[in-house]
């Protein structure tokens, strides 16, 4: 099977609230370490963009998903042996 590209566009005057609405369920809250401060004290600085950060999430979400879904179905796949002698009443 070929590879899959999916693209989703947002149009330019929803994007700020397109922002808004999805950095307030997943915020960009990853950061790396920055160039050292007065003192010796350290900084962080976001790791993604806006942008980096809702391809990554969703790419995220779609991993997760396509797992749950893989094992919804090896779930409803498996096969319990019966054992009618697992317990007895004396």
């Amino acid at each position: 099977m070929a590879d899959i590209t999916l693209n989703i566009t947002i149009p330019s005057e929803k994007v700020a609230i397109a922002a808004q609405g999805f950095l307030k369920i997943f915020p960009n809250t990853e950061t790396i370490p920055g160039p050292e401060a007065e003192e010796g004290e350290e900084t962080t600085l976001p790791k993604y963009t806006t942008k980096e950060w809702v391809e990554e999430k969703l790419r995220r979400i779609l991993v997760r998903d396509v797992h749950r879904g893989l094992q919804m179905s090896a779930n409803e796949d498996a096969i319990v042996a019966d054992d009618d002698s697992i317990a007895v009443v004396s």
